[in-house]
């Protein structure tokens, strides 16, 4: 019987469906993830959402075969230790898309109305409606870097507030953009026109630090840009620079790693968030319902269309 260890907060979903095929499954998000891996060392597959699958924790699980992250991103996951050990990793493409849409959605309306400043005041006795004067989303150029899942929903999402929309994403073809009502542009261009800009690009070699001072300086005064996508990919730096000689609202909700502490971004965020993008209800169910999927396809078909590392 294959041994599924699931040491995380993923909804009851994902152990139902393995165990109705037969699968052994172990779920525990209690027991640190180092001590559940020795005392499980036998099992087969390991889903997880932001635990780090450090070259340490593969190899505390011997038999390990696949590693599946419940979710878009797997930077936490060492995909080539793993490849070298011949152990596949997949994500959930999709599963977490509209929740993160809708976070975008909500960062916008925040930073535009000032509800976070406002509702501090309120709650004060104070009442400075001239202070909190906001804008309107209608009618605005509204900037997506990355139209994959994450991106077709957002412009969905934004469709009704009358949007202008602007992407960039070299493996979009202008037809498909033009089919979601959005005209591919050069990341240039999307930052000297757009009112607001959201980012959902991967952080690699050729991204890191990519939204620096070339891109700050075309920016509008009073623009806002919104990163849900990986830290990394803002200079975080040059953003501060920037906020020296123009308004620019920045809304974040990622960080290089997901802890308690100070975070670096603190003096340059209007709004911050704990990487709330995927943690909604729905959310946890849908990945957590493709994660068990995924793995029975992959032990009953063969199915490795969603390895990442192959």
């Amino acid at each position: 019987m294959t041994k599924v260890l699931i040491p995380t907060k993923l909804d009851k979903a994902a152990a139902k469906l393995l165990i109705d095929k037969n699968y052994n499954v172990v779920q525990d998000s209690a027991t640190p993830l180092a001590d559940l891996c020795k005392a499980n060392a036998d099992a087969e597959v390991l889903i997880v959402r932001s635990e780090a699958v450090t070259p340490e924790i593969i190899d505390l699980l011997p038999a390990l075969k696949l590693v599946v992250r419940a979710g878009a991103g797997f930077n936490t996951i060492d995909i080539k230790y793993a490849r070298s050990k011949n152990i596949d990793v997949m994500n959930t493409p999709g599963a977490n898309s509209n929740g993160v849409a809708e976070e975008v959605v909500a960062m916008m309306l925040a930073l535009y109305r000032k509800v976070v400043p406002a509702d501090i005041s309120t709650r004060k006795g104070d009442w400075e409606k001239s202070k909190f004067m906001g804008r309107e989303i209608t009618g605005k150029t509204v900037g997506i870097l990355g139209l994959g899942h994450i991106g077709q929903l957002l412009v969905k999402r934004l469709s009704g507030f009358d949007i202008k929309a602007l992407a960039f994403d070299p493996f979009v073809s202008e037809e498909k953009a033009a089919s979601i009502g959005v005209k591919l542009c050069t990341v240039e261009e999307i930052f000297a026109q757009a009112d607001l800009i959201s980012l959902h690009i991967p952080e690699n070699n050729e991204t890191r630090g990519m939204i620096n001072k070339k891109l700050f300086d075309l920016m509008k005064d009073g623009a806002v840009l919104i990163n849900c996508a990986r830290a990394g990919v803002v200079n975080e730096e040059d953003l501060r620079e920037a906020k020296k000689t123009k308004t620019i609202f920045f809304g974040n909700d990622v960080y290089p790693k997901d802890i308690a502490g100070e975070k670096s971004v603190a003096d340059i965020a209007d709004v911050m968030l704990p990487h709330l993008g995927a943690n909604t209800f729905e959310a946890n169910f849908n990945a957590a319902v493709r994660s068990a999927e995924q793995t029975i396809a992959y032990f009953d078909n063969g199915d490795t269309s969603c390895v990442v590392n192959k």
